[in-house]
C-alpha cells in the first residue's frame, strides 16, 4: 500500500441531490464531497440536513453521552513511554513539564496526550499490552502530572493483542482497571472502530471512547471522539459525517506518513474538528514541518477562545464563497457569526468573504 494514495474506503462519499434519493446511503461516509459548481452548493447543503434529521430519527438518536463529557479536545499527541521527549533515559525519570512546555512553543499546546506502550515491542516476551503499562509503577503520577496542566491522558487498547499471557479477566475488565489505575481520561481504540456496548458499559461515562478510522453511525451516541485516519477530502472541502451528525462529536484527522499536513489541517479548520499530532511514527521520525506547526498554533487560539462556535448547531459548510479557491464555514453562536477560513490556492487579490458585515476581525492576528 502506498500510504500517500488514499484507498477506496477513504475516498469522500457523492451525495446524490435528488430529492428522491435514498439518503441513507451517506450512513457509512467519512467525508460528504462537495460539489465543485457553487451553484450547487445550496442543494448540497439541504441533502446534508435531509441525511442528519433523516438518520438522528432512524436512530432515535438523544446525544445524552455528551453532556457526561468534559470539554472539548482539539489537540491530541500520541506519545510512546519510552519517547526521549517525555522520559530521560540518562536520570530514568518522566519529565511531563518539559513536554509540555514544548508543547506549547511548538504546538500551541495539547488538549490530550495518548501514552502508547506496547506495539511495536510487544512479542519480545510474553508480557501482554496490559503489562506493558503496569510494568511502569510511576505512570499513575505521570498522568496526574498532565492533567495537573489541563491536559487529558488517553490508554491505548490493542484488541489483536491474543499470543501473549492472558489476563484472568476478560480484555474489557482490564482495560476498564487500567483506566481506573491512572485515572485515565479515555481510551484510543487501535484498529477499532468501535468499543461496542461491552467495553463502554464496563468504563464510567465520562471516560471517552475513541475508535479509528470511520466510527459506526450508531456508536456516535456513546463514542465521543474518532481517530480520522487517511480521510481523503473532495477538491472543494467537504464535510466530516459524525462532526454533521453530532457537533459535539470530536475527530482528530492525521496522516501520520505524510511529510505535510496542510490537508488535514484544512479539513479539520473548515470542520471545527481536531488534529492528532504524531511525529515518532513506530520508531520512524516524521516531524512536522514549521509552517504547519505555525498553522496549528494559529488554530488553537480560536478553538481555545471560541470553542462554544465551532460545536454549534448553527454552522454553514461553504458559506458566503467570495470567488476563487479560498472556502469558509460559518458558525454562529448567541448570535454572532464566526467564519474559519482556508485558502486552497495562490494569493489572493479582494475578499475573502462575500458578507456586508464591516465590522470583521481577524482572531488570529487581533486585526480588523
Amino acid at each position: 500500500m502506498n500510504p500517500y494514495v488514499p484507498r477506496l474506503i477513504d475516498l469522500p462519499t457523492h451525495v446524490p441531490l435528488d430529492e428522491d434519493a435514498d439518503l441513507s446511503t451517506l450512513d457509512e461516509a467519512k467525508i460528504f464531497a462537495a460539489p465543485d459548481d457553487p451553484a450547487r452548493w445550496p442543494d448540497w447543503r439541504d441533502r446534508l440536513t435531509a441525511w442528519r434529521s433523516g438518520a438522528r430519527q432512524r436512530l432515535d438518536y438523544e446525544g445524552r453521552h455528551y453532556d457526561e463529557v468534559p470539554g472539548d479536545c482539539f489537540s491530541v499527541c500520541l506519545a510512546w513511554l519510552w519517547d526521549e521527549t517525555l522520559y530521560d533515559h540518562e536520570r530514568g525519570e518522566f519529565t511531563v513539564d518539559a513536554f509540555l512546555d514544548a508543547a506549547e512553543r511548538d504546538f500551541g499546546g495539547f488538549d490530550g496526550v495518548v501514552l502508547w506502550h506496547a506495539y511495536p515491542v510487544i512479542g519480545l516476551d510474553d508480557r501482554n499490552q496490559f503489562d506493558f503499562y503496569r510494568d511502569v509503577p510511576e505512570l499513575p503520577d505521570v498522568v496526574r502530572a498532565i492533567q495537573a496542566r489541563g491536559v487529558r491522558v488517553f490508554v491505548d487498547y490493542n484488541p489483536w493483542d491474543t499470543g501473549t499471557r492472558r489476563e484472568p479477566v476478560t480484555d474489557e475488565a482490564a482495560v476498564a482497571g487500567i483506566v481506573s489505575w491512572l485515572g485515565a481520561d479515555g481510551v484510543f481504540l487501535d484498529t477499532l472502530k468501535e468499543g461496542a456496548g461491552k467495553l463502554r458499559a464496563a468504563l464510567p461515562p465520562h471516560v471517552v471512547l475513541e475508535g479509528e478510522s470511520r466510527v459506526p453511525l450508531a456508536r456516535i451516541e456513546d463514542h465521543a471522539m474518532s481517530w480520522a485516519q487517511w480521510f481523503a477530502d473532495s477538491a472543494v472541502p467537504g464535510v466530516l459525517r459524525a462532526k454533521w451528525f453530532e457537533r459535539r462529536h470530536m475527530l482528530h484527522h492525521t496522516r501520520r506518513w505524510h511529510r505535510s499536513h496542510l490537508d488535514e489541517l484544512h479539513s479539520a479548520w473548515l470542520n471545527g474538528a481536531g488534529v492528532l499530532v504524531w511525529e515518532s511514527v513506530f520508531g520512524v521520525w516524521v516531524g512536522w514541518s514549521e509552517r504547519d506547526r505555525a498553522l496549528l498554533r494559529a488554530m488553537r487560539r480560536v478553538q481555545t477562545s471560541h470553542a462554544a462556535w465551532l460545536r454549534s448547531e448553527d454552522w454553514t459548510p461553504l458559506a458566503d464563497h467570495a470567488g476563487g479557491q479560498v472556502y469558509a464555514s460559518r458558525w454562529v453562536h448567541d448570535g454572532v457569526p464566526l467564519w474559519t477560513v482556508v485558502n486552497q490556492g495562490g494569493d489572493v487579490d479582494g475578499p475573502w468573504l462575500a458578507t456586508e458585515r464591516e465590522d470583521l476581525v481577524d482572531l488570529i492576528t487581533g486585526c480588523p
